[in-house]
């Protein structure tokens, strides 16, 4: 069963714990079992017998299917968040890249592109950045822990380029910029891969639509022509 279980990553970007993800999934099974129970006895009460076999197999079938539903679920929402991360970090680095030029320093920068942004990931890297004051930890140790834990390796690149430039200076600092817009080109590329996704997901239904029109259409001409032979 674990195989087949989200990672604890995954289950904290999507906001919840495991105990709390196997909790939910226990009630969901079994009302997934029950309801699989109680069919064979409404088909009874309108005359209909469901063979032993087919239950058997729906209730091996049906929680295996409920578990690979939820996973899936949960992993995705865990990827829309990476990828809103993901838009978050280069749109920090950016901020930095221009606080940076302006003439401050880096830890400043740091500080007060975390302060520029809003959303999810702006409110994380902030909660990061805090956790380090707390603990008196260079903020970008903090930010390469933070990519860690979401699986996000944009953060740890942009954590590992900004301790450059924090301990070598300027000479590293023009590379924040070539950083920023490999970023930039990434996201984009993702954004519309992700597009033509979900574009290619709408021609299905219209496909399908257009094919129960022809039916519609020609099904009773074409008994008419049937019958008329």
């Amino acid at each position: 069963m674990k195989g087949f279980l989200p990672s604890e990553n995954s289950l904290a970007l999507g906001g919840t714990t495991k105990q709390e993800f196997e909790k939910d999934l226990r009630s969901k099974l079994l009302i997934t079992c029950t309801g699989i129970l109680v069919l064979p006895l409404a088909l009874y009460t309108i005359g209909v017998s469901a063979p032993f076999t087919f239950v058997v197999l729906l209730l091996i079938a049906g929680p295996i299917a409920i578990l690979i539903i939820e996973s899936r679920r949960i992993e995705a929402n865990a990827e829309q968040r990476r990828g809103d991360m993901d838009l978050a970090t280069a749109v920090f680095l950016d901020l930095v890249n221009v606080l940076l030029a302006g003439g401050a320093g880096v830890e400043t920068a740091i500080l007060a592109a975390a302060a520029s942004g809003d959303g999810w990931g702006f409110s994380q890297i902030r909660l990061c950045i805090a956790r380090s004051q707390s603990a008196r930890q260079s903020y970008w140790d903090g930010l390469r822990e933070l990519g860690r834990s979401l699986e996000v390796d944009s953060l740890v690149e942009v954590a590992n380029s900004v301790q450059l430039a924090g301990e070598h200076g300027a000479r590293i600092r023009q590379s924040l910029s070539a950083k920023a817009a490999s970023l930039r080109q990434k996201n984009l590329a993702r954004i519309e891969y992700e597009a033509e996704q979900r574009t290619e997901k709408m021609g299905l239904p219209i496909v399908l639509l257009f094919l129960g029109f022809i039916l519609l259409i020609g099904y009773p001409a074409f008994v008419g022509t049937i019958g008329a032979l």
